[in-house]
């Protein structure tokens, strides 16, 4: 006989000596997790991993599998208590994403997608924290460190070195290295869990999937959304659909990822009319079903331009990197907005003609109320298109791990 226990009302079985994020992801369920590791004993210290078995909070990594035991895994509190925990992460380091070598293939990147983090709701700390370029062939960049210990336990249970430890407590706890000098020049680990100088685009595997508003509200069984996608067919509505675009600040590479459609625009025109774009040369957005927008809210303009656009938008798409966290532009947040000014003009313009800066890029969501997000920097032509027939067929749209890319 089978032993099972439940996730969140599915059956899930198990063998001896399993934990229950074990059982889960061999059975196909994803939980998400950042300090677990399959080669090593589980940890339980970054608590993404987070569920209720009956009744009480646990991290699944460390919970032993049990006949009859009852665990929820996607209910909104226990979601929310883990988007709190990475929204924290984020903002205790310094992890921008769209300048860094691992944006695509991350796992942090990841379970914050998954987990829908569009704003950190936090304030940001940038700590002052060093890169170790000691040794010759790997970095440690301490600005990235999450504390999860992976590298601690690849190097004390695989290596058998103990080339690595954690020091201090709390917001003082931070990576040192096993060495007279704090650096690690003179270290050749052998440890599986490294950052390479060499840079390493993303693997489909470590993608994650990008979630509509309300997961509850998808009703569609499990086959009939992996259909959907970039090969899927396109059901004809009763009518045509006005579609908008518009872009703010950003690099305008989200709208050549839609041009990038190619031949599949000929029948989509069949299915839509274009207000407000590049494609039509409007300037003005009319009342439309759907909006796409791209970029963050840079100057005065861009917050006039985004709230007209979304009082004309039923349903609004943010699209991009800098659309949902401010992306790119956003690097000049730790700068005062002055001295960012001074830096590029001789003389700082003063005319009544330019729109206002912000003192900070803000992404569309701290002033509007947004439908559905794309990310991507910039989703890819295949992500855009799944979208946008799913919601042109009335379907909750749901993009696999292998549509969308982060970098």
């Amino acid at each position: 006989m089978t032993n099972t226990f439940t996730l969140d009302g599915e059956e899930i079985p198990f063998t001896a000596g399993q934990s229950v994020l074990q059982a889960a992801l061999a059975a196909g369920h994803y939980v998400p997790h950042l300090c677990a590791h399959p080669e090593f004993r589980p940890h339980g210290s970054c608590r993404v991993c987070m569920v209720r078995a009956n009744g009480r909070f646990s991290a699944s990594c460390t919970l032993p599998a049990q006949p009859g035991l009852a665990v929820e895994s996607e209910t909104s509190d226990v979601r929310a208590l883990r988007r709190e925990i990475v929204r924290l992460l984020f903002v205790e380091g310094n992890h921008f994403c769209p300048s860094c070598e691992k944006s695509g293939d991350c796992k942090l990147q990841a379970v914050a997608y998954q987990l829908e983090v569009k704003t950190l709701h936090f304030t940001q700390l940038f700590p002052d924290r060093p890169v170790d370029a000691s040794h010759p062939d790997l970095v440690l960049d301490f600005n990235r460190c999450i504390l999860c210990e992976l590298c601690v336990r690849a190097s004390a249970d695989i290596d058998g070195r103990h080339v690595f430890a954690l020091s201090g407590r709390g917001i003082h706890k931070h990576l040192i290295v096993n060495a007279e000098s704090g650096s690690w020049s003179i270290r050749r680990s052998r440890s599986p869990i490294r950052r390479s100088r060499s840079v390493r685009w993303g693997d489909p595997q470590a993608r994650a999937r990008v979630l509509g508003p309300d997961r509850a509200t998808d009703v569609r069984p499990r086959a009939h959304r992996r259909q959907a996608g970039a090969g899927g067919t396109v059901t004809v509505p009763a009518r045509k659909l006005r579609v908008a675009t518009t872009s703010l600040a950003g690099c305008f590479g989200c709208h050549m990822s839609l041009l990038d459609i190619d031949e599949r625009i000929l029948p989509l025109l069949d299915l839509v009319e274009f207000d407000r774009s590049p494609l039509t040369d409007i300037k003005q957005c009319g009342p439309c079903d759907l909006g796409f927008i791209e970029g963050g809210l840079c100057n005065a303009e861009n917050v006039t331009v985004l709230r007209e656009f979304r009082r004309q938008c039923k349903v609004l798409v943010a699209v991009g990197a800098c659309a949902i966290n401010g992306g790119l532009p956003a690097q000049r947040n730790h700068l005062d907005v002055r001295e960012c000014l001074a830096s590029v003009y001789d003389v700082v313009p003063n005319d009544p003609e330019l729109p206002l800066p912000l003192d900070q890029v803000h992404p569309i969501n701290d002033v509007v109320r947004i439908d559905y997000s794309l990310p991507g920097c910039p989703p890819s032509a295949d992500a855009i298109w799944a979208l946008l027939t799913d919601i042109i067929a009335g379907r909750t749209p749901h993009l696999g791990h292998g549509l969308i890319h982060y970098d």
